[in-house]
């Protein structure tokens, strides 16, 4: 009963394969579902923002029109923050709808501290700078 080494070691080198070809094909199928995850994932925060802004535009002609000035809500942007997910998103466009929504927080803050009685020049100042980004970030969706 005399044990052979060659065949051991072909079985083995065979094993081998086989567990480094499953483990490949499950890290090559995990990272292609990622994938597709991902890009689902960042196709939905950016029809979000969109939608935002739209609303946000809406929102700040109304207060222009009738002078009514109020807070815009930002949770949108933060909630996105939060989660993370902004790193799916270029460099360009997380800048972009930083400098956007950085805009309406300065608006709130301006509003809240001297509140829009004798302040009503600064803000429709402030409404105009938000608008001119909220159209700088609404071009960028039309070029994706």
């Amino acid at each position: 009963m005399a044990i052979d080494f060659e065949y051991i070691a072909i079985e083995m080198t065979i094993l081998a394969a086989i567990i480094f070809g499953a483990v490949y094909v499950e890290l090559w199928y995990y990272r292609r579902s990622q994938k597709k995850e991902d890009k689902k994932t960042k196709k939905m925060i950016l029809r979000l923002i969109e939608e935002d802004l739209t609303r946000k535009q809406r929102f700040l002609e109304d207060s222009i029109k009738f002078k009514d000035y109020k807070p815009f809500f930002t949770n949108v942007w933060d909630s996105i923050i939060l989660s993370g997910k902004q790193t799916l998103l270029s460099f360009e466009l997380i800048n972009n709808f930083e400098h956007s929504y950085s805009w309406m927080r300065y608006y709130n803050t301006e509003l809240q501290q001297r509140g829009h009685v004798g302040n009503e020049q600064t803000l429709l100042e402030l409404l105009g700078e938000i608008k001119k980004t909220i159209e700088s970030s609404q071009s960028l969706f039309k070029q994706l």
